[in-house]
């Protein structure tokens, strides 16, 4: 077949969601060119993590199907093309034990075909999976009590899927959803959710699951540093069941770019014990912050705008590509926090309905627009290239190497490096200001790089596949790197 280089103008997409306030800031004219933003970007030997788990997306069962309660091959092909692409490390997938129950007892027959699907995937292309439940059901905060038969349901479930399907992709298992939150079904309650995080270890010994599935902790979702003994206490009471840690973050835009979200991060990264592995469980952005109000009313007015979107949960700005920005930005934080990776929310539209009839709209695409929501809806949106050079060249078991931006505001980088190769990645925060960046103490192998540049206006593309910009890229001491508004590079030998 003829090969075809696609130039993906990102704006047009906006444009055709109905995004006017999005499409005016990007077609303003651009002001005058002022000099450069300089800064330092230095590189160190120092390793911040040894063994880097990977980034990666939540990936539940969906809560829409086709018209025949299934997915067509085409689109089964279409979503195995672009993971396959996009090459995700770790992905989180949550369901309810109950849809897996005939008369009270795990029915390995029962709406299972979406997990078949899911972990087939991931065990096939090596992906590291954290399984988990909402929590509905599992406890019941007015009574004091756990439903210890449902919990052992989940093990038995855990133990059907890794002895019986084979799928030894599952490493993890998180029991009840951000269990702090008053959304939850611990309505926040530490001690009854820990009582079923002891549940769920029994059950996962009893069913022969012992050092082959743990337990994952907290799962807490926080905002601020005042949360903190959801973490510690963990470490306390669960000890050696703990086999990862996690939180989940959905912070503001201000507070990622100006750096905020690190302090905060770091303090919960700093209640787990530090020879532990710990991640973001959950990533996104949320416009919460009042310096983000601007965001935050243009959010709402596109839910409005759009009859398939959830007023209660939608992240609009997924068609754009700053978006993209932000969050590498926030996975780049988390890095030098400490964090093994992250998972961003989420994957597809059609996984998730909040109010009847309303998409949560955060994905990468609908996989059923054309089917029922409109064939638009399918096209990838912007974000999915950060979010996938950020898998693919940071991957499972890399070193995370100390690097940081000095003298300018809004950059952050990352750098790794494996058997492979190493990956240096930079992103520029700032809508209008171009940075210049003078490379200091660069590291080893930083020759014979392919850069690949995620950026506003367009993306070179191959299909649905993005290009380098070069090949042979050589950066040595005093090497400068510019980085245009809202820009992120990635220079990588891994290939």
């Amino acid at each position: 077949m003829e090969k075809r280089i696609v130039r993906c103008v990102l704006f047009a997409a906006v444009c055709a969601a109905g995004t006017a306030w999005a499409c005016a800031r990007g077609n303003a004219s651009p002001p005058e060119e002022a000099s450069p933003a300089r800064g330092v970007l230095t590189l160190s030997g120092r390793v911040i993590d040894d063994a880097y788990i990977g980034n990666g997306v939540q990936w539940d069962p969906y809560e829409v199907h086709g018209d025949d309660g299934r997915f067509s091959a085409a689109d089964r092909k279409r979503l195995t093309d672009r993971l396959e692409y996009m090459q995700p490390r770790f992905i989180r997938v949550m369901s309810g034990i109950r849809s897996y129950l005939t008369d009270g007892r795990f029915d390995s027959s029962r709406n299972m075909e979406d997990l078949h699907m899911i972990l087939g995937f991931c065990n096939t292309h090596g992906v590291t999976v954290l399984l988990g439940d909402w929590g509905g059901g599992l406890v019941d905060v007015q009574a004091q009590t756990v439903d210890e038969a449902l919990i052992d349901s989940s093990g038995e479930m855990v133990r059907y899927l890794v002895e019986e399907c084979g799928y030894d992709c599952i490493r993890y298992y998180n029991i009840v959803n951000e269990p702090n939150g008053s959304w939850a079904s611990t309505r926040g309650d530490y001690a009854l959710w820990l009582r079923a995080a002891r549940a769920m270890d029994a059950s996962l010994r009893r069913h022969g699951m012992a050092g082959r599935v743990e337990l994952v902790a907290p799962d807490a979702a926080v905002w601020t540093t005042l949360e903190t003994d959801w973490v510690s206490n963990s470490v306390r009471d669960l000890g050696d069941a703990v086999g990862l840690y996690d939180i989940h973050t959905y912070p503001s835009k201000a507070q990622i770019n100006t750096g905020e979200y690190s302090a905060m991060i770091s303090a919960y990264r700093a209640a787990a014990p530090a020879g532990a592995k710990m991640i973001l469980g959950e990533l996104g952005l949320k416009f919460i912050d009042p310096r983000d109000a601007a965001y935050a009313a243009e959010n709402e007015r596109r839910i409005a705008a759009d009859p398939d979107a959830s007023p209660g949960d939608s992240q609009m700005f997924v068609f754009d590509h700053m978006y993209g920005i932000d969050v590498a930005d926030a996975v780049m934080q988390t890095a030098a926090c400490g964090y093994s990776g992250c998972v961003v929310w989420m994957l597809d539209d059609a996984m998730h309905m909040n109010e009847p009839g309303k998409l949560k709209i955060w994905g990468f695409w609908n996989i059923l627009g054309e089917e029922r929501y409109g064939a638009d809806k399918e096209r990838i949106r912007p974000w999915y290239y950060a979010v996938s050079l950020l898998c693919r060249y940071f991957p499972q078991g890399a070193q995370i190497l100390a690097s940081e931006v000095s003298g300018v505001g809004g950059v952050r980088s990352m750098f790794g490096r494996t058997e492979k190769g190493v990956t240096l990645a930079v992103v520029n925060t700032d809508s209008e200001r171009t940075v210049d960046l003078t490379l200091e103490n660069p590291q080893p192998g930083l020759s014979d790089l392919t850069l690949y540049v995620y950026a506003g206006g367009q993306l070179e593309l191959e299909g649905e596949r993005l290009l380098p910009v070069e090949r042979g890229v050589a950066l040595a001491p005093g090497s400068r790197i510019s980085l245009a508004p809202e820009t992120m590079l990635v220079y990588t030998s891994m290939e």
